[in-house]
């Protein structure tokens, strides 16, 4: 299986650009977001993981907020 390829995405219907480079080419991974203080305490929320192509840089959402295109 290979990496997923980089692809342009939209936040609120808008087009997400990189805050370090301004990329606009990202891969995107489910993450936790530990809001509980314990890494398995199923209290946690789940969110959006989408990555810099070009610096590498990890952008955090909410999951349902980052859209592909």
């Amino acid at each position: 299986m290979g990496r997923p390829e980089p692809t342009q995405m939209r936040v609120l219907d808008r087009p997400l650009t990189c805050v370090v480079c301004a990329g606009d080419r990202f891969t995107e991974r489910s993450i936790t977001i530990i809001t509980s203080g314990f890494a398995n305490s199923g209290l946690n929320k789940s969110g959006q993981a989408v990555t810099c192509a070009a610096c590498g840089y990890i952008h955090q959402f909410v999951t349902g907020s980052v859209t592909p295109g």
